[in-house]
């Protein structure tokens, strides 16, 4: 299913604003197309227009339609040609032909394909149904999910300027920020997904945890995202309110017998980004420091991920990597939306941690884990080891182990059939 209300052809582009804007037009070169779509718009069935359409229309400069009539279902599948209007002819574009094929209801079926080069867009065809705009606005696909802290301007927070590895300026935290034995008075939120202390950050591809390096880092989802091109990056700080009383709250269920109350939160929200040169992908994270008294944690939360071929890296590293931690898949751009889905909380989609240091007295303890394994593999597979080994030692850290512990598993042995 594809329902883009960009794509729709009453889409008409004001020429002079999208000349010099070129970041805004879709381009379908940089879409991932794997198999069969069916096209929509705001929820009703449309089809591709198979008669030439306005050129800067449907989102893009030169839009692409059908050079030839729709298939009638005895017909199967059937391959077409596909134009694009530009320069005053309505084929001045001939893009790599697609599949089309009928559908019992009265539907259409297209196989895309990346077209032949940019500016070029699949239209959606509107212009046999009822539409009620006849301007076409792009609207949010999603709400933010309902583990997100309020952000954005509506919270009264702050946006990043809207560039290509930009960051934001140093911004001063109104409470100081432990961070594994380090106090921090000042913060910088960078574009590309990571949070330094130092000094802002450019780089878009993610060092490797344990990097071993310099700097205090806290990655949510650190890879080459582009908010020039779509998606806000913001931040805001709270010292009362409601937001202190969630945070309260959040930290006291997910960390048991501390007796913990927030004095601060700090909100930094990725906001339907796209990745670097995939215009049409969308992703939605937040990291939030929360501190009080002489704890600090972390709350790293995912909405949707897209998919991408650019490194990622999510999770935190220390100077010296002292203490270290990678969200497990987090570091492979093709299982990175299952994020969304993952935890240490039990909370779909958050990731928590506490990082003022852990405790330091001599109290032992024991933990016990409950796991639910599909089969023995689970266990025997290198992949799925690290998995488990990862969400132990989470578990460990959270009642006041350093972060520094190494487990391995010496052996699997099986005693039941």
């Amino acid at each position: 299913m594809l329902d883009d209300l960009r794509r729709a052809t009453n889409n008409q582009l004001q020429s002079s604003y999208y000349a010099q804007y070129t970041s805004k037009l879709l381009c379908d070169t940089d879409v991932n197309w794997v198999g069969w779509y069916r096209l929509f718009i705001r929820g009703q069935s449309v089809q591709m227009p198979d008669t030439c359409v306005d050129q800067l229309s449907c989102g893009t400069h030169a839009p692409l339609w059908l050079n030839g009539a729709h298939p009638r279902i005895e017909d199967g599948v059937v391959t077409r040609s596909v134009c694009g209007h530009w320069g005053n002819n309505c084929c001045g574009f001939q893009s790599n032909p697609i599949k089309v094929k009928a559908c019992p209801g009265g539907y259409y079926v297209y196989e895309f394909v990346r077209p032949t080069g940019c500016y070029l867009a699949y239209c959606a065809d509107v212009r046999n149904i009822s539409i009620n705009n006849h301007t076409v606005t792009p609207e949010p696909t999603l709400a933010a999910p309902a583990i997100f802290y309020p952000f954005g301007s509506a919270a009264g927070g702050t946006n990043n300027t809207a560039v290509e590895d930009g960051s934001s300026s140093v911004i001063q935290l109104f409470s100081p920020f432990l961070f594994f034995g380090r106090t921090y008075q000042q913060i910088y939120v960078n574009n590309n997904g990571h949070l330094t202390f130092n000094q802002a950050s450019n780089e878009y591809v993610p060092y490797s945890f344990p990097a071993r390096g310099s700097q205090d880092i806290i990655a949510g989802l650190w890879t080459n995202l582009d908010n020039s091109v779509r998606g806000v990056v913001s931040y805001h700080q709270y010292t009362s309110g409601n937001v202190l009383t969630r945070a309260t709250r959040d930290i006291n269920t997910h960390f048991p017998n501390l007796y913990f109350t927030a004095s601060w939160v700090f909100v930094a929200t990725w906001n339907k980004v796209a990745f670097y040169a995939l215009t049409s992908t969308e992703t939605s994270f937040q990291v939030v420091l929360i501190s009080g008294s002489n704890f600090s944690f972390i709350l790293m939360n995912y909405g949707d991920i897209a998919v991408t071929g650019h490194p990622v890296q999510a999770g935190y590293d220390t100077v010296s990597s002292t203490h270290y931690f990678v969200i497990p898949g987090s570091n492979n751009g093709s299982f990175i939306s299952n994020l969304r889905n993952s935890s240490n909380v039990n909370v779909p989609g958050r990731w928590a941690f506490r990082v003022d240091g852990g405790s330091k007295s001599n109290k032992e303890y024991i933990t016990g884990l409950q796991a639910k394994l599909s089969s023995f593999s689970d266990l025997t597979d290198t992949g799925n080891i690290q998995i488990v080994l990862q969400q132990i030692k989470q578990e460990l850290v959270k009642y006041g182990l350093p972060n520094s512990i190494e487990l391995t598993l010496r052996n699997v042995q099986k005693i039941k059939p």
